[in-house]
């Protein structure tokens, strides 16, 4: 004989809730996920902005002088000069 397997409707009431439990968490934190990609969008377009800023600055200053070519002329600085005053000599 074959055994029939049964769910009661106490049992579908509880996964129900536990679904519908699931579902809100799960859209409270695709809202917080959507918020936080939001604000880091915002900060890349600010970052972009005071990027450009600081190039058009260096090009104003000194047009002659490429970004790539200030930072490597401020690494060979760094490495002739001599110990600070916190460091030994």
């Amino acid at each position: 004989m074959k055994k029939e397997k049964t769910v009661g409707l106490l049992e579908l009431q509880k996964e129900k809730a536990k679904l519908e439990g699931d579902r809100a968490v799960l859209g409270e934190r695709l809202q917080a996920l959507k918020a936080e990609s939001e604000k880091s969008s915002q900060q890349l377009i600010m970052i972009a902005g005071a990027l450009q800023a600081i190039d058009h600055l260096i090009q104003t200053v000194d047009p002659e002088t490429s970004l790539e070519e200030q930072v490597e002329a401020d690494l060979n600085l760094d490495e002739t000069h001599g110990p600070g005053p916190d460091e030994e000599k």
